[in-house]
């Protein structure tokens, strides 16, 4: 008999009653074991869960802030777009009311340069005139005031022109005369030019008057061979 086997035999045995009892107290430790890590997986799984909900609710609200953010921004830039212009319109069009109290001025002016007269000692006084008429329109023009002086023949353009009468021509809506000039301050206009305009004259009307006339010259010459 070998070594081993003798130590085996010397070896006491366990009897069997004591050893199962040991083997279903660690399957129960096993079992509990794995019934409290199940419950703490669970337990985490809902606070992962929670989590997952607060993390959606502060994305979203930080979406909402954002949004809010852009919306005032925009807001604020609207209203300072709006605040320039209207001031850079206040600047352009703070002089239009002291402009609009020289055009009966200008009006004087215009009447009284537009007969030439034939005293040398009026016309002196006239060139003199002239020249201040002419200083004062240069300054218009340098503060954005633009001259409405239709010429003869012009088409007629309502935006700028009121036509106050209208007399025969070839053509219709020609400038036949510009009695008022008008007055513009940069896209606003003062007051358009007072015109008169052209209507043009039916023809057949014309001929049928050449055609009676010519109708009574044959009679009455008729009548003259006749006596």
């Amino acid at each position: 008999m070998s070594e081993e086997e003798k130590k085996q035999e010397e070896t006491p045995q366990a009897p069997e009653s004591e050893v199962q009892p040991e083997t279903e107290k660690a399957g129960k430790e096993k079992t509990e074991a794995e019934r409290k890590l199940e419950e703490d997986i669970h337990s985490l799984q809902i606070q992962i869960d929670n989590l997952n909900v607060d993390i959606a609710n502060a994305k979203k609200e930080a979406e909402d802030w954002k949004n809010k953010y852009y919306l005032a921004y925009a807001d604020m830039a609207n209203t300072r777009k709006e605040v320039q212009r209207e001031t850079e319109d206040f600047k352009k069009y703070a002089k239009q009311s002291v402009i609009e109290e020289f055009i009966p001025v200008l009006d004087s002016f215009d009447m009284a340069l537009k007969n030439e007269p034939e005293d040398p000692v009026v016309r002196k006084y006239l060139e003199g005139f002239k020249m201040i008429h002419g200083k004062l329109l240069n300054s218009l023009v340098q503060m954005g005031i633009e001259i409405v002086d239709p010429k003869k023949g012009e088409a007629f353009d309502p935006n700028k022109m009121n036509a106050f009468s209208a007399v025969d021509g070839d053509e219709d809506n020609l400038v036949a005369d510009t009695f008022l000039k008008g007055y513009r301050l940069h896209d606003h206009l003062l007051r358009p030019a007072g015109v008169i305009i052209t209507k043009k004259v039916e023809k057949k009307e014309e001929e049928k008057e050449e055609t009676k006339e010519e109708a009574k010259a044959e009679e009455k010459a008729e009548e003259k061979k006749d006596n």
